[in-house]
């Protein structure tokens, strides 16, 4: 748990002291223009934590250009990284749905995993393992409750990527400080419903029609799970159940086995590298972190749904020779919602951070800013996600038009019709041969 020992403003920062080793408390600065230049500062505010993925996405490279305009530099090895307001925007919604928000993105200047250190020695799946990550994050977020609570405003705190394993979905953030769960004016979520909504409606939009094969890879996973309970509802004739080697994974599936309900064939296996062969699957769906898929995994003629963040899937093998891989979970905002895009960077008006294209955000993220436009209070936490919530997050971006990011496979734009086409394929049961992509880069995807 976490002690607050006081809270002050000064000008251009935010200044949270939180209880620790050194005398007077460890110190977290969070630099940002000046506060009172933003009157809607004032409106209901989120607050959404993550961390840097991989040396070459975009996200990154924004993420350096950012510590270089503070002037700080990337964290060292068991040096707290601290954390920088990345960027912040107003979200406001169409006429007479929700109220408009603040959004304040926060990053733990930590790249995502340890074979990717590029930037930095530190990683943030092995500060997992040991719990530095979860007070980097509960410190960020402690220091966002601290501040909107001065401020006198509702905030909607959400988990992004690697910091819902350190906060278990947001489970250990509500053990350690129950007083938020008394607190009228904060919420939590880990957005997961949010994902897994986009990607349904994916599938939708990519044209599959009743009788097709789907596995789902990290069917244990939150987004897996819960994925893999929907599926039904678009009418598989199979679903294949795929999870690691042993025991305890081998128990889980067959329970989630036991709570795929509807007419689809539902198998189990726990050998990914020959899984989506036996069951001949024509969809894909890769809802694990931290695991790589390589072609020879999946059948020929498949389309592959990639929602793993950083991706599973690499550019550097060849997955355009007979499959189709789309990074998927990510949504696009309509223009009206966002006025002022993702603010201002470097001078210049930000409008692709490297979810996806112009006005694309992580579904997590979507899901978060959703919750806090139409003033939902409350706590989505733990692993376990009731399709209730999914279905509240696809009525929600239906109706403030968050749709499934522009298609994209491996930073190339695509068209609908090419992935109606490729789907097409796979219902007529022929054999596929993909055309190597050659769509010109146009800026809104692909890493620097």
């Amino acid at each position: 748990m976490m002690d607050i020992n006081f809270l002050f403003i000064i000008g251009s920062s935010t200044t949270i002291f939180v209880e620790g080793t050194k005398e007077g408390g460890d110190m977290l600065e969070i630099k940002r223009p000046n506060r009172s230049s933003w009157p809607e500062r004032k409106w209901p505010r989120v607050a959404f934590i993550a961390h840097a993925l991989l040396d070459g996405y975009l996200s990154t490279d924004l993420i350096g250009r950012r510590l270089d305009e503070i002037g700080r530099n990337w964290p060292k090895d068991q040096e707290n990284p601290g954390v920088i307001n990345w960027f912040s925007f107003p979200a406001v919604p169409p006429d007479g749905l929700g109220q408009p928000v603040w959004v304040d993105f926060y990053i733990i200047p930590v790249i995502a995993l340890p074979e990717q250190k590029g930037k930095a020695s530190l990683n943030f799946l092995d500060a997992c393992a040991d719990g530095r990550a979860y007070k980097w994050a509960e410190q960020v977020a402690i220091s966002a409750i601290m501040e909107a609570k001065s401020d006198g405003v509702h905030l909607t705190v959400g988990w992004g990527a690697l910091t819902k394993v350190a906060t278990r979905h947001g489970e250990k953030f509500l053990e350690e400080n129950p007083w938020v769960k008394t607190y009228a004016d904060v919420s939590t979520t880990h957005g997961d419903a949010g994902t897994a909504a986009l990607v349904l409606e994916t599938i939708r939009r990519a044209g599959f029609q009743k009788g097709f094969h789907v596995a789902v890879i990290g069917a244990n996973g939150a987004i897996g799970d819960v994925v893999a309970r929907a599926l039904p509802d678009l009418n598989p004739e199979s679903i294949m159940l795929v999870g690691k080697e042993g025991e305890s994974s081998g128990r889980r599936l067959q329970e989630l086995r036991a709570r795929v309900f509807g007419g689809s064939r539902v198998e189990v296996h726990q050998n990914k590298s020959i899984a989506c062969h036996e069951h001949r699957s024509d969809l894909v769906i890769v809802a694990t972190t931290g695991m790589d898929l390589v072609p020879s995994e999946i059948p020929s003629g498949a389309l592959v749904l990639d929602m793993t963040t950083p991706a599973a899937c690499s550019e550097h093998h060849d997955w355009k020779k007979n499959r189709m891989v789309l990074t998927s979970g990510c949504g696009q905002f309509a223009d009206q919602v966002l006025p002022e895009s993702f603010g201002s960077f470097g001078g210049k008006i930000l409008t692709d951070v490297g979810a996806g294209g112009h006005h694309v955000l992580w579904g997590c993220t979507g899901e978060t800013i959703a919750r806090a436009i139409y003033g939902w209070h409350g706590h989505c936490v733990g692993s376990k996600i009731p399709l209730t919530e999914l279905e509240w997050c696809d009525a929600h971006f239906q109706a403030l038009r968050i749709a499934p990011q522009p298609p994209v496979s491996f930073w190339d734009p695509l068209n609908w019709s090419d992935v109606h086409a490729f789907v097409e394929r796979v219902h007529a049961k022929t054999s596929v041969q993909v055309p190597q992509l050659a769509f010109a880069f146009a800026g809104n995807t692909k890493p620097s």
